[in-house]
């Protein structure tokens, strides 16, 4: 059976056509080698004459992957080349193999818009503390497709760069200025200058919080069940917003507590009118 194959398959023949395709394969390696190199070279080459010019880091990045892609894309071609691929074949086929995959990947597509699109409008860059929806975090990187946020608690949070082009976002960075809020509710029956005065004393001699402008405590409502004040200070430094928002609102209750002015929960007053029918309705009870 051995020898009925060998036959067939004319060992000869096939000796002497690997023979002659041994040049081209070893061409191939070669190349494919050459290219490696070359893609680490012109990696490392490029990030160094970005580094050195004005170009936003975010653009330097883009810039970088897009060489080391076309690199490895022109490798390929060289590669089948050599091997005797007809490669205006496969570069039509890849053509059309990208018509398809566009059209079945337009979420990828619009994600990558949207990474160019931030790179050039740049409304946050890496560093930046930013806040969108509900997530607050820290830019770690900006990618071709999505964008790395880090939290406050240390979680790694990966968003699609259309979610944050197409959303409402606050970058606090850019205007390292900002004012904290601190609501509190306080009984009717209280004195309002009193627990502003109250309130105000508590952020003397805080060097975190700027002098001016001065903070002020504003009614801010007049609730179901309690007056609504809100404190208001600015502060230098975004970062600092929530643990001061955090830190404040147990400072207040403390303070309010301290001086004796009653921070109330919600309820309800009711009041019976005395009717005919409710007297008459006592007197049935008290028999």
């Amino acid at each position: 059976m051995i020898e009925k194959f060998l036959n067939a398959a004319d060992v000869g023949a096939l000796s002497t056509r690997a023979v002659a395709y041994l040049p081209d394969l070893l061409g191939a390696i070669l190349l494919a080698l050459l290219f490696w190199m070359l893609h680490k070279f012109v990696k490392k080459a490029a990030s160094t004459v970005l580094s050195k010019t004005s170009i936003p880091v975010e653009a330097q990045n883009l810039l970088v992957r897009f060489i080391r892609y076309t690199v490895f894309f022109v490798g390929i071609i060289a590669v089948a080349d050599q091997l005797g691929i007809n490669v205006t074949s496969m570069v039509a086929g890849l053509g059309l193999a990208g018509l398809a995959f566009s059209f079945a990947s337009q979420d990828t597509i619009a994600n990558v818009i949207s990474g160019i699109v931030i790179v050039i409008d740049r409304p946050f860059r890496q560093g930046d503390w930013i806040s969108i929806g509900d997530l607050h975090a820290m830019v770690v990187e900006i990618k071709l497709r999505t964008t790395t946020l880090s939290t406050f608690d240390n979680e790694t949070v990966v968003v699609p760069n259309k979610q944050m082009v197409q959303e409402r976002m606050i970058n606090y960075t850019l205007m390292p200025r900002i004012r904290v809020r601190i609501p509190v509710g306080i009984a009717y029956k209280e004195n309002i200058l009193r627990a502003r005065e109250v309130l105000l004393k508590t952020v003397e001699g805080d060097d975190r919080i700027l002098r001016d402008p001065a903070s002020e405590v504003l009614v801010k409502s007049l609730g179901d069940s309690s007056v609504n004040l809100e404190l208001r200070f600015w502060i230098e430094d975004s970062i600092n917003k929530n643990p001061l928002t955090w830190e404040y609102t147990e400072k207040c209750k403390l303070a309010l507590d301290a001086a004796g002015i009653e921070i109330p929960y919600p309820h309800l007053q009711l009041f019976l009118e005395q009717t005919e029918g409710l007297r008459q309705l006592s007197g049935k009870n008290s028999q």
